[in-house]
């Protein structure tokens, strides 16, 4: 398991997400992407988890993470 993990929305409808997600593929470093679906009731209750402002994306590298 990577020690890295993106948590996401749609690539396609979140340019944020595919900013973050680009960034991390260009400099070739090993990452799990969670994607979490955007307008969906389960969005709330997912993204919660893992940033206080619910919004993504989101890195999480430990114990660390960083949501803005």
């Amino acid at each position: 398991m990577s020690p890295l993990t993106l948590v996401v929305g749609s690539r396609n409808y979140s340019a944020w997400s595919l900013r973050a997600w680009m960034l991390l593929r260009h400099l070739g470093l090993a990452f799990d992407e969670q994607r979490i679906a955007l307008d969906t009731p389960e969005f709330e209750a997912e993204i919660a988890k893992f940033s206080p402002t619910r919004r993504v994306p989101v890195l999480v590298h430990g114990d660390l993470i960083v949501w803005d």
